[in-house]
């Protein structure tokens, strides 16, 4: 050969199994017109693979000077279809394959090993019956030892032949041509449990599934090839689920991963297999893996695949149908951004992120056509407002996890925690980022009208600020004598303009009316100090989280503090805030118990969420009830 075997097999073959050795052998004789096929596996005992030597006979047509020309100069294929390189896995597991072949009146002897010359001896036979036989011996086993009970047990071969060329084969029994390839096995010492003794099988035309077909077409996978979908199922048959999905290329399959193996209930059997000249040439050097020509979407191909085979399978298997229907109401229930979108042939069938990225595809794909078109057509604006609609409900989600988190929090969380859930301290926003930062300021959970406010001080400018506005006989020498204070303003405190400025505080749980009374006043006197600090605020929004029982419930109604409506407890009140300037600063006071802040919280957002997804459900029904109306007309 013109290249370095041994590099060769590294090369073409990294991920080898004893499988490919039939695969390959029986390959070449149907190549060669072969319709009777032996393969005869020999070995004394499981553990003794050295003893392990396998012969493939067949009446192929043989090694002619044409076949033995391009069998001996690597990569020499006689079509696009073949690789011209699959003889190397012979010697991958045996470390010389004897091969005898006689045709006509002549035969063929040579010894295909490491650095094979491409020499053999032929021979003319004087009393020829003119019949054609072919016979590899494979010996010298390579390995420390044979994998798997599966790589020698006639039956488990059987089954792995069938699967590997059952396009070939089932062509065969349509253009009525008899076959039968006999697999047996001899061994001196049997192993009852692992049903490893002596056997033989055959595959013949009766052995092979009856196969459907239908004839697909997408021209926006390509404009002129078809794809052919092969394919047989079988309902209760008994035994545990099996689904193979696959494409066929050189008349070899090739398994292809389109839909989860768990999705088949027990007791169904479900065979797929494609061919078409989309796939001509497709496959890896060693024919175990589908390798695509860069022209062709595969996203775009294994969805309109898989579409094929769920929507055969709902119809034949009803809990099929019924779980994709399960799986879909749940998906839409958690992603009602996605409302639409899912692929209700397939969705259960799939692996659960598959489905919600083939989803989120789909809608990327609508927001990147609105996005780009130039002109807004009726069509694209009813697009823009579903697209629109869709994004707010995903931000909604979002919320919705963010007040779960908070539900969680208990006593054992520090303030700091809670002020950083609410609005994380020490980090800055400005309008520039507001997309990426609307995800980050939680204001929200107190008034929704906070979302637009974006400015948080850095932690060098809150210590400044917290020390403007300390109360008198406040510590502040250590960590624990610090007022848990958290601020953001609605635009820039540095800038001239005039800004609104929200404050929470998170003050020492505790029953005692008085000192609880107490914090109320500090209030007000922390909100002069801020506007005199800050003399371009013009609204200083205070919430205040304090432990609020009946007394001090009533305490607080008796000093005209307005109840709000509430599944917690809340109370307001307006203040006046004089500035140094003599300006009055508008200051509207919270005091609220920390479960008010999640329960209302949650109820704005579930009931926001509603409609939004309310209004999705009846955008989709209409989109279909068009897409519908498209066709017919």
């Amino acid at each position: 050969m013109d290249i370095e075997t041994s590099s060769a097999i590294k090369l073409f073959f990294p991920n080898p199994s004893l499988s490919l050795v039939y695969f390959e052998a029986i390959a070449n004789a149907l190549d060669a017109g072969a319709t009777e096929i032996r393969i005869l596996i020999t070995i004394e005992a499981f553990s003794s693979s050295e003893t392990l030597s396998i012969r493939v006979t067949d009446n192929g047509k043989g090694f002619t000077e044409e076949s033995f020309s391009r069998f001996k100069t690597l990569m020499k294929p006689k079509d696009s279809f073949h690789k011209g390189i699959g003889r190397l896995v012979f010697l991958n597991y045996f470390s010389k394959v004897s091969v005898t072949s006689a045709w006509s009146n002549k035969r063929r002897t040579f010894t295909f090993k490491e650095n094979f010359d491409g020499k053999s001896d032929v021979e003319t036979i004087k009393e020829s019956k003119n019949q054609c036989e072919t016979s590899l011996s494979f010996e010298g086993f390579a390995k420390d030892k044979v994998k798997s009970y599966d790589d020698l047990r006639p039956g488990s071969l059987k089954e792995k032949i069938i699967s590997h060329f059952l396009l070939t084969l089932n062509d065969l029994r349509e253009r009525k041509v008899d076959f039968k390839i006999r697999i047996e096995l001899k061994t001196q010492e049997s192993n009852a449990q692992k049903e490893f003794f002596s056997s033989d099988v055959s595959i013949t035309s009766d052995d092979l599934p009856m196969m459907k077909h239908k004839a697909l077409s997408d021209c926006t996978i390509d404009a002129y090839a078809n794809i052919d979908m092969h394919y047989y199922v079988k309902v209760d048959t008994g035994c545990s689920a099996n689904l193979q999905t696959a494409v066929s290329i050189d008349g070899r399959t090739i398994p292809v991963s389109l839909i989860q193996q768990s999705s088949i209930p027990y007791g169904n059997t479900a065979v797929f297999i494609f061919s078409s000249e989309l796939f001509k040439a497709s496959a890896d050097s060693s024919r175990q893996r589908l390798v695509l020509a860069e022209n062709i979407n595969e996203n775009m191909l294994y969805s309109r695949l898989r579409g094929e085979i769920s929507t055969i399978l709902a119809e034949t298997i009803p809990e099929i149908a019924e779980k994709n229907k399960k799986t879909e109401m749940k998906f839409e229930e958690q992603f009602p951004h996605l409302l639409g979108y899912f692929d209700s042939a397939s969705v259960g069938l799939i692996d659960r992120e598959d489905a919600l990225n083939v989803a989120q595809q789909k809608f990327f794909k609508v927001q990147k056509e609105i996005l780009q078109c130039e002109n807004m057509t009726d069509e694209l604006y009813e697009k823009s407002l579903d697209a629109s609609s869709r994004t707010l409900t995903e931000y909604i989600l979002y919320r919705e996890k963010i007040i779960g988190k908070m539900r969680e929090m208990t006593s054992a969380n520090s303030e700091a925690e809670i002020h950083n859930l609410i609005v994380p301290r020490w980090e800055k926003y400005d309008q520039d980022s507001i997309v990426s930062d609307i995800y980050q300021n939680n204001a929200w959970l107190l008034d929704d009208k906070f979302m637009t406010f974006r400015t948080i001080l850095s932690e060098a400018r809150m210590d400044d600020v917290i020390k403007a506005i300390r109360i008198d006989d406040e510590d502040f020498s250590t960590e624990t004598g610090r007022p848990d204070i958290a601020m953001i303003f609605s635009s820039d405190p540095n800038s001239s303009e005039s800004v609104d400025v929200v404050v929470v505080e998170i003050k020492r749980k505790t029953d005692d009316e008085r000192e609880n009374q107490y914090a109320i006043n500090q209030l007000l006197e922390r909100a002069y100090k801020l506007a005199k600090y800050c003399p371009n605020i013009q609204r200083i929004w205070y919430y205040a989280l304090i432990e609020i029982n009946d007394s001090f419930a009533r305490s607080l109604k008796q000093q005209k503090w307005t109840p709000l409506f509430s599944k917690g407890k809340v109370f307001y009140q307006e203040f006046p805030t004089e500035s140094p300037s003599g300006v009055i600063v508008p200051t509207p006071i919270f005091v609220m118990s920390f479960d008010a802040i999640v329960s209302d919280a949650q109820s704005r957002n579930h009931t926001f969420l509603e409609l939004l997804r309310s209004a999705m459900k009846q955008q989709t029904k209409r989109n279909v009830r068009n897409d519908a109306i498209q066709v017919n007309s």
